[in-house]
């Protein structure tokens, strides 16, 4: 009777001196990212593992994840798409140096909202290295009077800032407007198109990744990034994601990625 009692009573007091293990707390809201690769440096494939990497992909985990939610990734095929899905609220946040000002983004407003910038950048002009042909002969900088000749055939990526700007800027050339950036790259290395307009940092990013590529030079653009969401932000996920930015270039995470993709 007695080592019963014992038993029992050393069971009681070791609950107290143990902890039992906390209830696990509500599980976080997941939401949908999409994104279209390649687009080098702000979102590729890791040749390796496969796995989604870059800029973009960096930052806005950094920030969903800093605004308390968790997140799944899907990949779309072209651009086109993937802005759809957005504003048909298949998407929550779409992921892809997505021009959010001037006309490209009056455009763009009206069916998606945007997060504060979080990226500047140009376009650029992409060539075959072996190509000698001097598509813009101010030294690193290329404008519509340089490149608006109709000897020229020209590639672009559907829906982009680059189209909106080749259909305004180069009347001239025949221009061949694709889905993805991948189908550009291979009309450029099937000799197809002479040139590629692309904004710029994917530009440098393509040719850093294969030497075939060379960045002819940049056409100023002076364009804003922002991730975009439906329109009129149904989750309300906007001012904590705007939140979150501006926390991460406060604390020095921001430039750290900066250094690290660029």
């Amino acid at each position: 009777m007695i080592a019963v009692i014992t038993f029992v009573a050393g069971f009681g007091v070791g609950s107290y001196l143990f902890p039992q293990t906390p209830a696990p707390g509500p599980e976080k809201e997941v939401l949908l990212l999409g994104t279209n690769t390649p687009f080098p440096p702000f979102e590729s494939r890791n040749t390796t593992s496969g796995n989604l990497e870059g800029f973009d992909i960096d930052l806005i985990q950094t920030m969903v994840t800093r605004a308390g939610y968790a997140y799944e990734w899907r990949d779309f095929r072209d651009f086109t798409a993937l802005l759809a899905a957005t504003a048909a609220e298949g998407v929550d946040i779409a992921i892809g140096a997505i021009t959010m000002n001037g006309a490209t983004g009056t455009l763009r407003n009206q069916t998606l909202d945007f997060t504060d910038p979080y990226y500047e950048a140009d376009q650029g002009v992409l060539k075959l290295t072996a190509d000698a042909t001097d598509y813009c002969p101010t030294a690193n900088d290329c404008t519509a009077t340089d490149l608006n000749d109709a000897a020229y055939t020209v590639a672009v990526q559907d829906i982009t800032t680059s189209l909106y700007w080749a259909e305004a800027e180069l009347p001239d050339v025949t221009l061949v407007v694709l889905p993805s950036v991948s189908q550009v790259l291979q009309a450029l290395s099937a000799g197809n198109v002479d040139f590629v307009v692309i904004d710029h940092p994917a530009a440098v990013g393509i040719a850093g990744a294969n030497p075939a590529f060379t960045v002819e030079g940049t056409i100023q653009t002076d364009e804003l990034y922002g991730f975009a969401v439906p329109n009129n932000d149904p989750k309300n996920i906007v001012e904590k994601l705007n939140t979150a930015l501006a926390a991460i270039r406060t604390d020095g995470t921001y430039d750290t990625l900066v250094a690290k993709w660029f």
